[in-house]
C-alpha cells in the first residue's frame, strides 16, 4: 500500500525544522505495508538522500531560480526510483523530503504523480495537486502534463480536463495525452474539441510565428475562427491584443459574441465602437437586432429598428429576417407581421422567422396558416420547419394536427435526422400514442440522450412504471444519464403507484450520479408542497 494522501495532505502545512526533528518518522509510514522499501532501493537512492545538505528554512518550490545542490541530489533520487519502476518507495522518499524540509522542485513532480497513478492512490493524487497549485507549478506544462496523465489514468477525465485548462501553453504532448484521454473514455465530442482546439492553437502561433501581429486582417480572421469554434475567451484575447481594429474587426467581434449567445455584451461592445469613432453599418445592425431578439429586449430593438428605417434597410432581406424574429421573441406578432408585409423579398429565413414567432407564442392556427402559405409560395419547408410545427402538437387537443405534420414531413424529408425523430417521439408521448412513440425510437438509426428522455418521459406521463424502469435501466446500460426533470417525473410515479423498490433503486443511482439534491427538490415541487417543506427540512 502507498503512503496515505492523509500523510501527504499533513506535508502541505510547512514545519519548522525543529518541529520536524521532533516528529516520529515511523509515524509517516503507519500505514505502508512491511517491506515496501526494498534492499535494493535503499542501495541505489539511500546513498544519495544520505548526501543531501539539509536546508535551514522550511518546505518552498524551487521554481523560478536554479536549484541548490540539495534540491538536484533529491530529483535524482526520485528519477532513479521512477526509472527503475519502485513507485512506492518514490512516494515514501518524497514524503520524507517534504518532512526534512527539502523545496519541491518541478524536475521531481511528474515522477510523484506517475507514481501515485500505479499505486492507484487517488487520494495522494488529489492531494499532490493541491500542492502542485500551492506552489504555482500547475502552469508548468512538464507538470501540468504528468498531472493530467495521472488522472487519466484513474478515469477521471473532469479532473483531467480541469488540470489541462490551467496550463499555460500546452505543447504537442500535452494534447496528445488528453485526446488519447477522452479517446481511451468515449467521450468522442470532448476528444474532437480538444483536436480542433490544438489546431486552432497551432494556426494561431503559425500566424505569430510569421510576423503577422500586425496585419488586421489576419487577426479578423483569427477572431472569426475562434468564434465558430465557439472559444470566446480566445477570440475576446486576440481582439483585445490586436495592434491595429477596423470596421471589420469590430463587426466580427460583435457577431461573436451574438453567435455564442452573449448578447449583453455584443450590445455593450456596439457602445465601445462608436466611442471608438467607428459608425454602426448593416453589418453592426443586424447583429445588434439579433441580440436584441435573444435578450427580447424591445427597447433597443425598435431603437435599431428605427435606425434601419431612417437609412431604408428595413426591408432588406437579411435585416428585415432579423427584424421579424426579434419581434416574434419579444411577442409582438402583430408588429413581426407588418415587418413581414413591408419586405421587398422574402426567403426562408423570413418564412420561419414568422412561423417560429406564431410557435413560441403558441398561436397554433395562425403558424399553420404561415405553413400554408409558405406552401403556395413555393418555400420548401425543412427539417426545422417541422420541429417547429410539431412543438405546438404536444397535447391531445392537436393530435390530429401532429399526425398530419408527420405525414408532410414523410413526404418532404427524404431522411429525417434525430432532432425530428425526437420531436415526432416527444409529441406522439404527450399526445397518449405510447405505442407509436417506441416505434418510432425503435426505428430510429442514431439516438441521444433527449431521444432517450423523451421516450422515459412518454412512459412516465403515461403512468406505466414497469416500462419506464425498463427502459431506464436500458439506459444505463447505453451509458446515457437522464435528466433530472424525467427522474423527478419517474420517482413521483414510484410514489404515487407504491413501488417502493424501484424508488430506492433509483435514489441509490441518484446519490452515485450526484443529481440527489436537485432531483429529490424537482419531485418534492411535483409531488405536494407538504413534501417541499419535508425535504427542506431534511437537508437543512
Amino acid at each position: 500500500m502507498a503512503v496515505s494522501a492523509l500523510t501527504l495532505q499533513e506535508q502541505l502545512v510547512p514545519t519548522s525544522p525543529r518541529t520536524s526533528q521532533r516528529l516520529n518518522h515511523r509515524m509517516l509510514f503507519d500505514g505502508m505495508q512491511e517491506g515496501s522499501v526494498t534492499a535494493s532501493t535503499a542501495s541505489t537512492a539511500g546513498p544519495l538522500f544520505d548526501e543531501m545538505p539539509r536546508p535551514r528554512s522550511g518546505m518552498g518550490a524551487s521554481h523560478g531560480r536554479a536549484p541548490r545542490s540539495g534540491e538536484k541530489t533529491a530529483s535524482a533520487a526520485i528519477l532513479a526510483l521512477a526509472h527503475a519502476s519502485k513507485h512506492a518507495e518514490v512516494a515514501e522518499l518524497f514524503c520524507r523530503l517534504q518532512m526534512d524540509g527539502v523545496p519541491i522542485s518541478k524536475f521531481m513532480l511528474p515522477s510523484v504523480l506517475k507514481a501515485c497513478a500505479r499505486l492507484r492512490d487517488s487520494r495522494m493524487l488529489r492531494a499532490m495537486h493541491v500542492l502542485v497549485i500551492k506552489c504555482a507549478l500547475c502552469q508548468h506544462v512538464v507538470v501540468g502534463t504528468a498531472l493530467v496523465s495521472a488522472y487519466i489514468d484513474f478515469g477521471l477525465m473532469d479532473d483531467a480536463g480541469k488540470a489541462f485548462a490551467e496550463m499555460d501553453e500546452p505543447n504537442m504532448v500535452s494534447w496528445s495525452v488528453i485526446i488519447g484521454g477522452y479517446v481511451h473514455s468515449c467521450r468522442w465530442d470532448e476528444a474532437w474539441d480538444a483536436f480542433s482546439a490544438m489546431q486552432r492553437a497551432e494556426m494561431h502561433a503559425l500566424a505569430v510565428s510569421l510576423g503577422f501581429e500586425r496585419n488586421t486582417t489576419v487577426w479578423n480572421c483569427l477572431i472569426d475562427m475562434y468564434s465558430k469554434c465557439g472559444d470566446m475567451d480566445n477570440c475576446r484575447s486576440v481582439f483585445e491584443t490586436m495592434v491595429d481594429r477596423d470596421q471589420v474587426s469590430w463587426n466580427t467581434i460583435i457577431a461573436s459574441y451574438v453567435r455564442l449567445g452573449l448578447c449583453e455584451e455584443a450590445l455593450d461592445m456596439v457602445m465601445q465602437m462608436q466611442e471608438s469613432g467607428f459608425t454602426v453599418d448593416r453589418f453592426t445592425l443586424g447583429s445588434g437586432v439579433a441580440a436584441c431578439a435573444h435578450l427580447a429586449d424591445i427597447d433597443n430593438g425598435r431603437a435599431f429598428h428605427g435606425y434601419l428605417i431612417r437609412r431604408a434597410l428595413d426591408t432588406d432581406a437579411i435585416r428585415g429576417s432579423a427584424l421579424v424574429d426579434m419581434y416574434g421573441k419579444c411577442g409582438l406578432t402583430e408588429l413581426a407581421r407588418v415587418v413581414f408585409n413591408r419586405m421587398d423579398e422574402r426567403n426562408y429565413v423570413s418564412w420561419d422567422a414568422l412561423l417560429s414567432g406564431y410557435v413560441e407564442n403558441g398561436q397554433v392556427d395562425l403558424a399553420l396558416s404561415i405553413f400554408r402559405q409558405m406552401e403556395s409560395a413555393n418555400i420548401k419547408a425543412n427539417q426545422h420547419t417541422f420541429v417547429n410545427l410539431l412543438k405546438l402538437c404536444g397535447n391531445r387537443k392537436y393530435t390530429e394536427y401532429g399526425r398530419q405534420i408527420h405525414a408532410h414531413a414523410i413526404k418532404a424529408i427524404h431522411q429525417m435526422n434525430v432532432v425530428l425523430e425526437t420531436e415526432l417521439i416527444d409529441m406522439y408521448a404527450k399526445c397518449g400514442c405510447i405505442e407509436v412513440a417506441r416505434l418510432l425510437f425503435l426505428r430510429m438509426n442514431e439516438r441521444n440522450m433527449i431521444s432517450w428522455n423523451a421516450l422515459l418521459s412518454g412512459y412516465v406521463g403515461d403512468g406505466q412504471p414497469a416500462a419506464s424502469i425498463s427502459i431506464y435501466r436500458q439506459m444505463e446500460q447505453a451509458s446515457i444519464r437522464p435528466d433530472q426533470y424525467t427522474l423527478a417525473g419517474l420517482l413521483s410515479l414510484c410514489w404515487y403507484q407504491g413501488h417502493l423498490r424501484y424508488g430506492k433503486q433509483i435514489h441509490a443511482h441518484l446519490i452515485k450520479t450526484g443529481y440527489e439534491t436537485n432531483v429529490l427538490w424537482e419531485r418534492a415541487r411535483v409531488v405536494s408542497p407538504e413534501s417541499l417543506r419535508m425535504l427542506k427540512n431534511l437537508i437543512v
